[in-house]
């Protein structure tokens, strides 16, 4: 079904400079390869918050601002006993 999309003037211009490259033969393909990246992009953010999820679910979880602390601690009393 056909949709009409409308670009600001930065991404007119790069699709423009992406066509007359030769990176894609027309605007409709250069959308097509777009949308393609932002489903990937969706899949790979799907894949880590149901890895996430199931992390925190596992019962081995703790939360993150404890671990960045206990790195930070860490990292800090080896800076201290190299200098």
């Amino acid at each position: 079904m056909p949709r009409t999309v409308v670009l600001d003037p930065f991404q007119e211009a790069s699709l423009d400079r992406l066509i007359a490259a030769g990176r894609y033969g027309s605007p409709e393909k250069a959308i097509a390869a777009g949308v393609t990246l932002l489903l990937r992009h969706e899949d790979r953010l799907t894949t880590l918050c149901e890895a996430w999820r199931e992390g925190v679910e596992s019962g081995d979880y703790e939360p993150l601002d404890a671990t960045l602390d206990a790195l930070e601690a860490r990292y800090g009393a080896m800076e201290k006993a190299d200098s």
